[in-house]
């Protein structure tokens, strides 16, 4: 990400931090000592900003060691003023693997949280009383009472399932075992540009500058995603100058030519002649779900007497799948 520099690795992972962090530091750091007066108040709640972001930095580590363990590279991890971001190379190819991956952050919080809870006790503090930050730590045990429920509403706030976020995440994974991951992410991303507008409106309410800027990034984070995930899945047709079918590209072609450039001068030189294919007339459960499971294609050619007239995609069985089973529901 641009404007961010490294300050560690860990794991194999780049940590860096965006420099608009900083400029979260210093108004924390000018809140406290205008509320206070006093610089060392400033230094002090600058500091626990800084312990709070370490606690983000290890939720998004969860996230990071699961994705490497299922085989998934993640080069670098960086630290924003709304929060963490693991860059994971490539998207999760199987649904529970997704899940598995959006899980693991929330979990560390829910472990932090009593840990910072049982430190708190042991040092005599009162778990009803977290530490002011704006007025100064009060006391060892106080800040760690404060952590131990920053670490609760991370974890609870993470879990909303407003996509692109760990809960959005999580349904959508869900949901592509039944839709296909399109459908999947076209549906996570309206949930989620509904929680955006809805955390937009209360930030303006409450003046909430950071729940505003995680509004705007969900919104446009979920919409960005969507047409990723879009492309990903697309398999496009090839077809002669009479519109018959001549072949498809699949996306594992396309890594293909990304990789061997040389190798490849045209599009008949690339494309896959060897495909499947189905007619209008065939009926789309019994053939066209089996077709495109055997086949391991994302869309199956439509041919009418050697002429595409359309792509029939997993989404589409999965959408036809549950309005036939909506329908039986209503008999």
């Amino acid at each position: 990400m641009g404007g961010s520099f490294k300050i560690g690795r860990a794991f194999g992972i780049e940590i860096k931090v965006h420099w608009t962090f900083f400029l979260l530091l210093a108004f924390f750091a000018f809140l406290g000592y205008r509320d206070s007066g006093d610089p060392l108040t400033a230094l002090v709640t600058a500091a626990i900003i800084v312990a709070l972001f370490f606690c983000v930095l290890l939720h998004e580590f969860g996230h990071s060691l699961v994705a490497q363990r299922l085989g998934i590279e993640v080069p670098d991890i960086t630290l924003l003023p709304i929060g963490g971001l693991a860059r994971l190379k490539t998207l999760p190819e199987k649904p529970w693997d997704e899940v598995k991956i959006a899980i693991a952050g929330p979990l560390v919080n829910v472990v932090l949280a009593p840990i910072f809870f049982g430190l708190a006790l042991l040092l005599g503090a009162n778990l009803l009383n977290p530490a002011n930050i704006l007025e100064g730590a009060g006391s060892l045990g106080e800040v760690l009472v404060y952590l131990g429920y920053i670490n609760v509403i991370l974890a609870v706030f993470n879990l909303i399932p407003a996509f692109p976020m760990d809960g959005g995440r999580v349904l959508r994974g869900l949901l592509a075992t039944r839709f296909g991951p399109v459908r999947a992410t076209e549906i996570s991303s309206g949930v989620g540009q509904f929680f955006a507008i809805a955390f937009f409106l209360i930030g303006l309410v409450l003046g909430n500058f950071i729940l505003l800027l995680i509004a705007v990034f969900i919104f446009f984070g979920a919409s960005g995603e969507t047409q990723i995930v879009r492309q990903r899945e697309l398999d496009f047709p090839v077809v002669d100058e009479d519109g018959r079918l001549a072949g498809i590209i699949t996306r594992k072609e396309i890594l293909s030519a990304a990789h061997s450039p040389d190798r490849y001068t045209s599009v008949r030189d690339l494309m896959k002649t060897d495909v499947p294919t189905i007619s209008p007339d065939a009926d789309l459960f019994t053939d066209g779900y089996r077709i495109l499971q055997e086949s391991g294609l994302r869309a199956l050619p439509v041919v009418d007497d050697g002429e595409l007239v359309g792509m029939l995609t997993i989404d589409d069985v999965g959408q036809a799948s549950l309005l036939r089973d909506l329908r039986k529901q209503q008999y």
